[in-house]
């Protein structure tokens, strides 16, 4: 039987993606987390809520409702164990990349939409402090995905004029709207900016495509939010909760602020220049090979000579604020895409009075209007991946790989009238981009490997750690398996419920994250009489400093109050990490963790 070459065309990139993804879930197996931060409220959160404990009213919580009941579902189904929350964590990241290959797909052929994926698969899914198979939000995961959903709709949308698609969309833009408000706003500006895009000069068919997207979102995410507000307080929701980020804590307007490079805006900006002279670096030498003429390779020197300057510059003066990657510079990237989509349609529209005509600036102008969008929150501080990069950057490495693969060797050919400089330039950014892919696969597995090699097992899970904090977080649970029996309530302060979770112990504190300026004080107050309620014997401190959000130690510096009760009626009987010498301070280099033994009367 013959083969099918249209078959293989397709398959065998696709094929590469598969090995790509099974590939880095190997390497990482079980390393996906550090414990302690974050993680405890994602996998204790559900358990509580199957419980019977109400979401806001009986248990804190900053984000929208539907991640943590859908985990809770998950329990109830499968088991609250951490290989649950794995598994569905597997899932929607290979839902992530699948969505990114169907939206890459509309930009480019096969082989380079695989390529492309690739990367977002090493660097978004896998990276090894960040990644998506136990992400620090299941919400911002599920978001996501759901907004990609989105762009996905709208980009059919573009092909083929279909109002289902963007019902379609809408029913996802209401879904991110109950799941993490944010990327929710990214997906409802895609199509209706899109629409404005195509249908500026006809206010009826723009009003009624607004209404077909806008209508079924506001059908989901109406009802899910009447019934928060039917069964809890108000004041709950939006002062306590900061549901719709109103009345936001100091601290977390310090920690957004640092998040979006809004602290220090001039310098954050200064970063930027420097990241796109890095970028017109890497380009130009992208190009500068792909020459056979040296008189144009000469202009070229001057170029890379100039922005290597100004990016050496910029890195000397932004030691620890800047890694040097060029994703920094990824606004000022999407913003040309953005005016290159619409200065496109503008021609087509010169060109054909039935302005219909869209084809692929419709498409890029798509995908970056949405990656501009969801980079709202690090706007000036884009991240190269890590926890808070992995989610928003999987559409904008896509268009950064689309210029590469497809804008860049179509333009050298036509810039020089050279057509053998336009295919060399083809075959020289294909291999660039295959490398990057293959030098970061080798990078994170030996990162992983090197790096997580501390074995921590209870009844809840198995994970594998720093060698640093998984000798003291194991030697904690066991402690805590020895001296307490299943369903017993501890707390653990700051951060840390993980440790009661894999432990199968209960945690009663409303707050599950103390971040500072969260708690008021009656709110300390009421985290003591949740201690004496619970007959709590032991509460465990962690080493967890919170300078992101502006201080550092629990007790110390934020919530003296409930620091205070603790130190007065517990006592201090085990320091694990720091056996000997001056008992240590949150902030100590050296990880540790306190247990507190309640005093006897």
């Amino acid at each position: 039987m013959r083969s099918n070459p249209a078959l293989r065309y397709r398959t065998l990139p696709q094929f590469l993606l598969v090995l790509t993804f099974l590939t880095m879930l190997i390497v990482s197996w079980q390393r996906w987390t550090s414990l302690i931060t974050d993680l405890g409220r994602e996998t204790d959160l559900p358990v509580r809520l199957l419980n019977g404990e109400m979401l806001y009213r009986d248990v804190h919580y900053l984000y929208a409702p539907l991640s943590p009941y859908f985990n809770a579902f998950l329990y109830g189904v499968f088991g609250a164990n951490l290989n649950t929350l794995i598994v569905s964590g597997v899932i929607f990241s290979i839902l992530l990349a699948y969505l990114t290959y169907r939206i890459c797909r509309k930009l480019m052929p096969p082989l380079e939409s695989s390529i492309a994926v690739s990367f977002v698969i090493v660097l978004c899914v896998f990276k090894p402090n960040g990644n998506l198979i136990l992400p620090y939000s299941f919400g911002a995961l599920h978001a996501a995905v759901f907004s990609l959903v989105t762009v996905l709709f709208t980009l059919r949308y573009a092909e083929n004029r279909k109002n289902l698609e963007l019902v379609i969309a809408g029913i996802f833009i209401g879904l991110a709207g109950v799941t993490k408000q944010e990327f929710a706003f990214a997906g409802a500006l895609t199509p209706t900016l899109y629409l404005i895009y195509l249908y500026r000069r006809n206010i009826a068919k723009l009003a009624s495509g607004v209404a077909y997207t806008a209508i079924p979102a506001v059908i989901v995410a109406c009802p899910v939010y009447a019934l928060l507000f039917a069964n809890i307080d108000w004041k709950i929701l939006i002062n306590d909760c900061h549901l719709f980020y109103t009345n936001l804590p100091e601290s977390v307007i310090f920690y957004n602020r640092f998040r979006s490079g809004t602290n220090y805006p001039l310098a954050s900006f200064v970063q930027m220049i420097g990241a796109a002279a890095v970028s017109v670096d890497f380009v130009s030498l992208l190009i500068f090979f792909s020459l056979r003429v040296w008189k144009l390779r000469r202009k070229l020197l001057l170029i890379i000579g100039i922005s290597t300057l100004i990016a050496a510059i910029v890195l000397y003066f932004s030691v620890g604020q800047w890694d040097g990657t060029p994703l920094r510079a990824l606004p000022f990237f999407l913003a040309g895409i953005i005016f290159i989509g619409w200065r496109r349609r503008n021609a087509a529209t010169e060109n054909d009075t039935s302005a219909e005509i869209d084809g692929t600036g419709g498409a890029i102008f798509i995908v970056a209007v949405y990656s501009l969008a969801v980079l709202t929150r690090v706007i000036l501080r884009v991240p190269s991946g890590g926890f808070s990069g992995t989610f928003f950057l999987p559409a904008s490495l896509s268009l950064i790989f689309y210029a590469l693969l497809r804008e860049l060797p179509f333009y050298v050919g036509k810039w020089t009238r050279d057509e053998l400089s336009g295919i060399r330039a083809k075959y020289i950014t294909r291999s660039f981009c295959i490398a990057a892919v293959v030098v970061t696969m080798i990078s994170f597995g030996y990162r992983y490997r090197s790096k997580f090699v501390y074995e921590v097992s209870a009844v809840g899970g198995t994970v594998i750690v720093e060698k640093e904090t998984g000798s003291v977080i194991a030697a904690a649970m066991k402690f805590i398996e020895a001296n307490t029996a299943p369903n017993d309530v501890i707390e653990v302060v700051p951060e840390g419920n993980d440790l009661a979770f894999l432990t199968n112990r209960r945690i009663n504190f409303r707050h599950q994250v103390l971040i500072p300026d969260f708690l008021s004080q009656q709110d300390e107050l009421d985290a003591i009489e949740a201690l004496k309620r619970g007959n709590v014997k032991y509460v465990f401190v962690t080493n967890r400093p919170m300078r992101e959000f502006g201080v550092v130690a629990f007790g110390k510096d934020f919530y003296q109050t409930l620091g205070g009760f603790i130190t007065e009626n517990y006592r201090l009987v085990k320091v694990f990490g720091v056996p000997d010498g001056p008992e240590p301070e949150i902030g100590d280099p050296r990880y540790f963790i306190k247990a507190y033994e309640r005093k006897e009367p």
